[in-house]
């Protein structure tokens, strides 16, 4: 089933809608709207640099205005209250039912209507930045990395409801903490850690001689390259404009070899360094080796061609090997999976990140609270990441040991990489700059020009002068 572009998902008022969503799953594997696409439909720019000021004109990255308000109160749903929630659709269909089942039972007991709006993460990015431009819209939005410090002036201030949550559950995993905390003030609850890892099959590297899963990027050229030589499915990612996969790989590759975009002081731009030359020197290598790259490539196409055999190891959360495992059965008993490589520099990895923010313009922020707050709760939270089957970690300290992760060995890169995950920009604090070259794909970018043409030095001066764009504004 692909969802009307009108409506934008499922609206969930019983159990009903509940029998639909589980008919008729919707498989984001299988979506065929690609970013551009949406942004042309829904009448926005598509260019990065043009969607600037759509991004100022929503109040970017300004102040969360006299400190956080914190009062200790948990908020209380208003019977017969209706609410809307706008989320992107799960890589592991079961992990929709049971989210949407628990909204259910949070209606159910509370006398509250609640509509789950289910849509891919790429229409996601173009929708929420339409209704923060209009000013209207879901009561809820789960926000992508650095969302709420572009659009905290339509955020809710959600301070009290996170200090209540850390009063239970433990210390924000710092990424989520990062991204959620605008000048002090927390403009998301703290959500999700989509971990990403590689998916890997034993039988054919073992075919070529790779015995185990490379430790280094210089082992990965070293893996791909043989894999290559034997004529097997290769070493396959994108470097194009995947939300998820292409910035979960490049950055990485950036930061372990010394490289970084900016300062901490996030402001002084650095891509123009020996360091970064460096990782992309390992990348054209890598690629002339036999590691394959796909700027075409979305978010779900790796995912569709390694259940369709053709390619033998790539970046992705850990939908790829679940649905092998609980879906399709047809390379799970040879599939394992392996930690992103370390540089010279050492290890570093990124995670997709998701936040739940309350909007502004919402009739019914408590009850909208109080829906988060449940879903929040550890019983229920641990329901959703046991059905997610590892796809997802808990942003709190009471989820780092999660039964889900003993539960399968072969999950445990995908617990390993939360630990040493970075945001885009680090390591300069999240900010409204961080967050538009994220929204640009910058260092992608660059990786993408560089390989395709050999032009180090044009790539790397047009990050540069992309970035000094961004970062010489004022935030």
């Amino acid at each position: 089933m692909r969802l009307p572009l009108a409506e934008f998902g499922d609206s969930l008022f019983g159990e009903e809608k509940m029998a639909d969503l589980e008919d008729k799953p919707y498989d984001p594997e299988r979506e065929a709207w690609t970013r551009r696409r949406f942004l042309k439909a829904a009448g926005l720019v598509a260019a990065g640099a043009a969607a600037v000021p759509i991004l100022e004109a929503c109040g970017g990255g300004g102040g969360g205005g006299g400190g956080a308000l914190t009062t200790g109160k948990a908020p209380v749903p208003r019977q017969g209250a209706s609410i809307r929630l706008l989320q992107w659709v799960h890589f592991v269909p079961a992990a929709d039912t049971e989210f949407i089942r628990q909204c259910t039972e949070f209606g159910t007991k509370y006398g509250v209507t609640v509509a789950v709006e289910r849509i891919t993460a790429d229409q996601l990015i173009a929708k929420t930045a339409a209704d923060v431009e209009s000013n209207s819209g879901p009561d809820i939005i789960q926000m992508q990395y650095g969302w709420p410090h572009l659009y905290d002036a339509a955020c809710v201030d959600v301070s009290n409801e996170v200090g209540i949550l850390k009063s239970k559950l433990g210390a924000v995993a710092s990424v989520n903490d990062a991204f959620c905390k605008v000048n002090g003030v927390y403009k998301a609850i703290p959500y999700t850690i989509v971990p990403n890892a590689f998916t890997y099959r034993t039988d054919l590297l073992s075919q070529a001689g790779v015995t185990s899963w490379p430790k280094t990027w210089t082992e990965f050229a070293a893996a791909a390259a043989k894999m290559k030589a034997a004529n097997l499915q290769p070493f396959a990612q994108t470097d194009g404009h995947a939300y998820g996969d292409s910035l979960t790989m490049w950055n990485p590759v950036l930061w372990s070899h010394g490289a970084t975009e900016v300062k901490a002081d996030g402001k002084t731009v650095t891509i123009n360094s020996k360091e970064t030359r460096a990782a992309i020197a390992w990348a054209q290598n890598a690629v002339k080796g036999g590691f394959v790259v796909h700027p075409e490539w979305l978010d779900p196409d790796n995912n569709q061609a390694y259940h369709a055999n053709r390619i033998s190891a790539t970046l992705n959360g850990a939908s790829i090997y679940i649905r092998e495992k609980v879906e399709f059965h047809h390379y799970d008993s040879v599939s394992d999976n392996g930690v992103v490589p370390a540089g010279p520099k050492g290890l570093y990895t990124m995670n997709l990140i998701f936040n739940h923010a309350v909007m502004k313009w919402s009739p019914e922020k408590e009850t909208a609270k109080a829906l988060i707050m449940y879903l929040m709760d550890k019983t229920n939270y641990l329901k959703y990441t046991d059905i997610a089957g590892g796809y997802n970690a808990g942003p709190f300290a009471a989820f780092d040991n999660d039964p889900v992760w003993t539960k399968d060995p072969k999950m445990k890169a995908f617990h390993d990489v939360v630990a040493t995950g970075k945001w885009p920009g680090w390591p300069a604090t999240p900010s409204k700059q961080t967050a538009q070259s994220q929204q640009q794909y910058i260092v992608a970018d660059m990786f993408a020009k560089a390989i395709a043409n050999g032009d180090t030095e044009s790539a790397v001066k047009e990050a540069e002068s992309r970035l000094q764009a961004i970062f010489s504004r004022p935030g």
